[in-house]
Parts: C-alpha cells; structure tokens; sequence
C-alpha cells in the first residue's frame, strides 16, 4: 500500500494535469456526498428543534428564542471539550484561507466531521451564520485527508484544498462557476490563485452535479422573476446601492472583528464562550426573529412583492440588517460554527430592498421592477466585504438563475469595492500571491 502511494503521488506530481484532473472530480465526488448528507441534516434537524413550536398546541413563539443559547452551549462543548478542535470554532472560510496561506494546505483529518456537526447544531437552533463557512472548510477538509492519503507534496495540497472548497460551494449554494471562482479569489484583495482554477472547476461541477442529482435543481433564492435589462437610469441607482453598501460592511467587519477580540481576551473557559454570544443572540431574536439561521427564507417574502413604501418600512429594514450585524459578530465571533457569507447576502438583500424603498418613496414609479435592488444589494454587499467581485456577482447570478441583471450587478459591486479596500470580512486574506508564504519559494530566483 505504502509503494502505491508513493508511486501514484509522483505520477500526480510529474505527469500533471489528466492525473490532477481526475483527483479533482474524485474530491467533488466524494464533497458533492457530504453537501448532500449536510442538507439533509440540518433539514432534519432544524424540523425536529421546532417541532414544539408547530402545530395548535406548540409552545409561544417567543420561546424559541432561547435555543441559540443551548446550540452556543452544546457546540462549545463538542468543540473543546469532546473534539479537541478549537480551529472549527467561528468562521471556515477565514481558516480554509489561514491554513492555505501559513499551514501548507494541512488540516486535521477530525476538522471536516466536527464542522459537519456543530454547523448543523448551531444553524438549526437559531444561530446567525450562514452554510458557506462550514461547507468550505469541510470540503476542504476532505481533500486535505485524500492529500494526506497519498502523501501530496505541499505545491499540490494547496491546489486540491481550494478544490474541494470550490466542489463544497459550488454544491450548497447549486453555483459550480461561482464556487469555483469563489475558491481562487478569496484567498487575496487583489488577485487570483490561477493555478487551482481548472481544478477547481472540475470538482465544483463534480459535486453540484452530485448535488442537485439528490436534492434537486430548484435554485437557491426561488420567486425571481424575469427582470429586464437595466436603463441608464436603473444602472445610476444601481451605483448608488453600492455605495450605500459601504458604510454597513464597514460596521459589519468592525463588528465581526470587535466581537472576535474581547471574546478572545475574555477570561472564561473557551467551551462556555459560544453559549454566552447564543445568549446575546437570543436577546436580540426576541426583536427580530428575521435574524435567524441562514435568512434566505425571508429574502425570498421580500422577493415576493414586500417592498415598503413608506418611511416605518424602510427603518424596519434598516433596523434587521443591523441586527443581522450585530447577531452575526457575537453568533461567529464568539466561536460558534458558521459562516460570514450567507449572512452577507442577507444583510446585502435587506439593504437592497430598503434602498428600494426609499426610491419609491422619492421618486415613485421610476425603477420598473424596485425588488430587482434586492439582487443588486446582494451581490455588491457580499463582493465589497469579502473582496471578491467576479464571484460575488456570480454567485448571485447563479442562485437566483437569472443573468439579465449583471450589468447592474457589476457597476454595484465594483462601486462597493472601490470605497471599501482597505478592510475585508477575512483577516486571513494578503493582497496579493507576493505576500502568501505559501508563494515564497516562487519568488526565488534559482541561480
């Protein structure tokens, strides 16, 4: 077995890209499985937590609000005390990103389970995160143990790392091109990892096709309707929305960042620390229970036509991308499991809608098709954040299975970034592959 190994990692080593190719699509094979088994859990698993909720006889609504406590509780101690896992606590993009750049591509073998649990654990009870950050660390995950496996050299780990976070994206949120693009432009502000590109593109198809074979194919955001080409004028407010966008993914990186680093300080035991930021979540559920879970659902009932035209509408919005803020940076920053992307989009869609708003207010009648800007305000708000504009706008594109607003899409998200460079929702993320440790032995010159 030994002898295998060594001779199937030096033909992937020197023969490149067939034997690279076909590893990719093995890892989206086997990510496309877990993506499916993930939706299944958390769907069971957020049906049997409300369960006493539903029906005639369930218990107040107000109730609920205590179960993110319980899954902040329940996922510190599977983390710290049972697992033994402090790097699957928070966000897992942020430390697919830590590990590419300073770790050579190697994550432990438990990280991709652990993640698969407390991720379930801590949506389906209420926790403010988003699918994104637990998938693609549990992609990446997969592909790290195959490397390990096969005894892959560090050049080559990092590539099929970022190829089973692209199969992980590409499946969950059923966009193989985004996942793909997404994998190879987060790792930096200013550029791409190219080599990874056509790897990661195999084992997004791979897995989303894995996916949507055992799901299905109804995409992501459903009720979209067919939206015209923008007008100049729609392409004006689109600019508009994005700049918009920066001061509210200022406050949330702020927020993030804040809330990461007094829990980080704080001199309690790190296992109690995801039940204390549950509870503070909790507290603000009992104003806005829209803060819940991933949002999609309620980006889905403004899509539907609730657009508010009037003034106590448009600070309703206002005042939920707040709390969306504010119970994403204690739900993630205190150590519970999740990720920072689907509540972005959330909090770009409210915002969107509120702008919305706002322009039918002011000039009424002017923007043919006013829910259009909750799709703008996703895709800019996401893109400005993260620092990602090609996958940002794509990836709205795709889960929402309409193309006919790029233009829009692209004018917002590029305002956004150009008022918002200097900060990013991933602090792992360097400008550029010259400031990647991973790239130093790139940059020496052989004599």
């Amino acid at each position: 077995m030994k002898e295998f190994q060594k001779h199937f990692a030096k033909l992937l080593a020197i023969n490149g890209y067939l034997p690279k190719i076909l590893l990719a699509a093995f890892i989206g094979f086997v990510t496309g499985l877990v993506a499916v088994a993930f939706h299944y859990g958390l769907e069971f698993c957020s049906r049997a937590v409300r369960e006493p909720w539903s029906g005639e006889n369930g218990l107040p609504w107000w109730s609920f609000a205590a179960m993110p406590s319980l899954g902040g509780f329940l996922v510190g101690l599977i983390i710290f005390k049972l697992a033994k896992a402090p790097e699957t606590a928070g966000q897992g993009t942020d430390n697919m990103i830590r590990s590419f750049h300073h770790q050579g591509g190697k994550i432990r073998a438990r990280v991709a389970p652990v993640k698969f649990i407390t991720s379930i654990v801590t949506l389906s009870t209420g926790g403010s995160a988003g699918y994104e950050g637990p998938v693609s660390q549990i992609g990446s995950g997969v592909a790290s143990t195959i490397c390990s496996f096969f005894k892959m050299p560090q050049s080559l780990r990092g590539q099929f790392m970022l190829a089973g976070t692209a199969a992980g994206l590409g499946a969950i949120f059923k966009a193989p091109l985004a996942g793909a693009l997404t994998s190879v432009e987060v790792l930096y502000r200013e550029d791409f990892e190219s080599n990874a590109f056509a790897t990661s593109i195999v084992s997004s198809v791979v897995a989303f096709t894995v996916y949507i074979a055992l799901v299905g194919t109804a995409p992501v955001i459903a009720g979209v309707p067919a939206f015209p080409l923008t007008n100049a004028a729609e392409l004006l407010a689109c600019a508009l929305l994005g700049i918009l966008c920066f001061p509210f993914s200022y406050l949330y990186v702020r927020c993030y960042s804040e809330s990461e680093t007094r829990f980080s300080r704080w001199k309690i035991p790190d296992w109690l620390k995801p039940a204390v930021g549950g509870l503070l979540v909790s507290l603000i559920v009992l104003a806005y229970p829209e803060v819940m879970g991933g949002g999609f659902e309620y980006i889905g009932e403004i899509m539907k036509g609730v657009v508010p035209h009037t003034l106590w509408g448009v600070l309703l919005l206002l005042a939920i991308a707040v709390a969306k803020i504010v119970a994403t940076a204690f739900t993630v920053g205190s150590g519970g499991s999740g990720g920072v992307f689907g509540p972005s989009l959330f909090i770009g869609g409210v915002l969107g809608a509120m702008f919305a708003g706002l322009c039918e207010m002011i000039v009424p009648g002017a923007m043919r098709y006013p829910e259009m800007f909750i799709l703008v305000g996703m895709a800019s708000f996401f893109a400005g954040a993260a620092k990602t504009p090609i996958a940002g706008v794509v990836m709205v594109c795709e889960m929402t299975g309409s193309y006919t607003l790029l233009p829009g899409l692209m004018i917002a998200a590029v305002m956004h970034i150009a008022f918002s460079r200097p900060w990013s929702i991933y602090k792992s993320q360097v400008q550029n592959k010259f400031a990647s440790p991973a790239h130093r032995n790139d940059m020496d010159v052989d004599v």
